[in-house]
């Protein structure tokens, strides 16, 4: 049972603002905007971060700014929503050994309509149909509670190590990224031909095992171009390299978008 069930939310850009309505009564702190105190977090049971994780020169995300909010956060309970470099999680703990534990965002910035009814909402998690959250199986249990209370009863829950959804989070901006590069390849391949692309794509994507979602493909908006995929195809490439896992399918989407990038009318 969860002694203390309020709420600190840390970092209100559009995630932080995102979540607040799911918990629309949470303690604010947003140190560059001047909002909240320390103090005010450190009364919560579960502070949730949303702060910014660039890419940096090594093709690394980072956790700077991460790391130095979990130093001075001394909720029960911690969840970082911020993309992290794999093995980020188990560091910190090992390092603070404090309650700490990372969930796969769905919030995006696509700006174009979403049938939320089949994927997640990009600006409103109350009504996500799945949750994924990384860490000791207690620590993510307890987060769970927190966050199911706020979401429908039946939604799925996915507790898994931190590693794993670290790892998760990359892959999920890869597979768009991919998605999108294919479609790219696809519309030029029909350019070749004279042939349609919205005829063909709506043909193939009448097959149940296709998927519509990021396919679509306009003359003047050629490839990918976006806050998170930019950094999370890279820190992925950067990721498989570390470990000296071959990664050229990784490294040939980020080469075809960028010939894709420069075909926009």
């Amino acid at each position: 049972m969860l002694e203390n069930k309020t709420v600190a939310q840390i970092g209100f850009g559009y995630v932080g603002k995102a979540f607040h309505k799911l918990f629309p009564d949470a303690i604010l702190y947003d140190e560059p905007l001047g909002i909240g105190t320390r103090e005010e977090v450190n009364q919560c049971g579960l502070s949730i971060i949303a702060v910014p994780t660039d890419l940096m020169p090594d093709g690394t995300l980072d956790g700077s700014i991460v790391e130095s909010i979990v130093d001075w956060v001394e909720t029960p309970l911690i969840l970082i929503k911020s993309a992290l470099q794999p093995g980020t999680v188990e560091r910190l703990k090992a390092k603070t050994g404090k309650r700490i534990t990372v969930s796969v965002e769905m919030i995006g910035e696509g700006n174009y309509f979403v049938p939320e009814w089949k994927y997640p909402n990009p600006k409103d998690p109350t009504s996500h149909n799945f949750l994924i959250i990384g860490g000791d199986e207690k620590d993510t249990s307890d987060v769970a509670e927190y966050l199911w209370d706020k979401m429908s009863p039946d939604i799925n829950i996915h507790l898994l190590s931190a590693t794993e959804t670290e790892i998760c989070k990359l892959f999920e901006n890869f597979w768009i990224a991919n998605k999108v590069s294919v479609a790219n390849t696809l519309y030029e391949i029909c350019q070749a031909y004279g042939a349609n692309y919205i005829k063909v794509l709506q043909a193939w994507g009448a097959d149940g095992r296709v998927k519509k979602t990021m396919m679509r493909v306009v003359s003047s908006k050629r490839g990918w171009f976006s806050k998170c995929l930019n950094k999370d195809v890279v820190a992925l490439l950067t990721t498989a390299k570390n470990k000296n896992v071959n990664a050229d399918i990784i490294q040939a989407v980020i080469n075809a978008n960028k010939e894709h990038l420069t075909k926009s009318k």
